[in-house]
């Protein structure tokens, strides 16, 4: 993701709201729930490598994606910037999505995508049993999420910050949080933190950022914990929401990938090596998070630096 400090840098300039991600068009699909995108991000997909034959190994995942002819992702059709369908065009549409086409033009040689609408509470299932190949979700790796899957990166960098209804008052801290109601999604990082830093704090979760939305603008709790990215886009799009404090975790995002799948593992950071070295990598995140995040791309953190990656 981008960094932290550049990301908050400009929250109050997007406190209006970030906007697009993952990509799509409207043609049936084989997997329920699924959404088909070939185009979006042909612009700045046109310098994207494709493997060389001999790395697309037979037998492996790579070949069975060439043969099927489409990666199939576990995404969000919802996320502002980051992987959301464009209701003018069916197109799925930001910094997940396109770099989701990315990695399927590297194996296949076209950016055919299938996204998989997923929650955080499905993802581990939908890569265990084989319903996608590969999850781009704002998916923070953790120790204990690389135990029930394989992350490749991370290719991003965020952290939690906190979102209220506009003129909230008595919350620019973690802290202030303690015996409030506190809304987060479910099975994400916010809630050990949130009960770290504020233990006398309710939780109540939701399956997904927009659910976590509406139930803060209903009042059901007086604060959303969530990754900052994603509130700084919902913040842009809605001017009932204000982003009271900077980041206070550190949220290394990875690429989610069938557990023990170390030679698709290796094969995708190749692939995310490549892309950051051509210039491909920060051309998708100045046309989607660069959008409202003001200065050059990001430095995209180490491969392999974090735990669980």
């Amino acid at each position: 993701m981008v960094s932290i400090k550049r990301v908050a840098a400009v929250a109050a300039v997007a406190m209006a709201g970030l906007t697009a991600c993952a990509g799509t068009d409207s043609a049936s699909s084989a997997v329920p729930g699924a959404a088909p995108s070939e185009g979006g991000g042909s612009g700045v997909l046109a310098k994207a490598p494709v493997a060389a034959a001999a790395d697309i190994l037979p037998g492996s995942t790579m070949e069975k994606i060439k043969q099927r002819g489409e990666l199939i992702v576990g995404g969000s059709l919802d996320a502002p910037l980051l992987s959301q369908q464009n209701p003018a065009t069916g197109e799925v549409e930001g910094f997940d999505a396109d770099l989701g086409k990315a990695l399927a033009k590297y194996i296949i040689g076209q950016p055919k995508v299938k996204i998989v609408n997923a929650a955080s509470e499905t993802r581990e299932a939908l890569l265990s049993n084989g319903t996608v190949d590969v999850v781009f979700q704002t998916y923070t790796i953790t120790p204990e999420r690389a135990e029930q899957v394989s992350f490749a990166g991370p290719y991003y960098s965020s952290g939690l910050s906190i979102a209220v209804k506009k003129g909230t008052t008595g919350i620019s801290s973690p802290q202030d949080l303690n015996g409030k109601t506190v809304i987060a999604g479910a099975n994400t990082p916010a809630i050990p933190e949130i009960k770290k830093l504020a233990p006398q704090a309710k939780i109540i979760t939701f399956g997904g950022d927009p659910e976590c939305v509406q139930a803060l603008k209903q009042d059901r709790g007086v604060a959303y914990v969530q990754d900052e990215t994603l509130l700084v886009a919902d913040a842009k799009k809605d001017p009932e929401l204000q982003v009271v404090t900077k980041p206070f975790t550190q949220d290394p995002y990875g690429i989610g990938l069938k557990h023990g799948d170390d030679q698709f593992k290796s094969f995708v950071n190749d692939w995310l090596k490549k892309i950051q070295a051509n210039g491909v990598w920060q051309d998708v995140w100045k046309s989607s998070l660069g959008t409202v995040v003001q200065g050059e791309a990001p430095t995209p953190p180490e491969i392999g630096s974090v735990p669980g990656s």
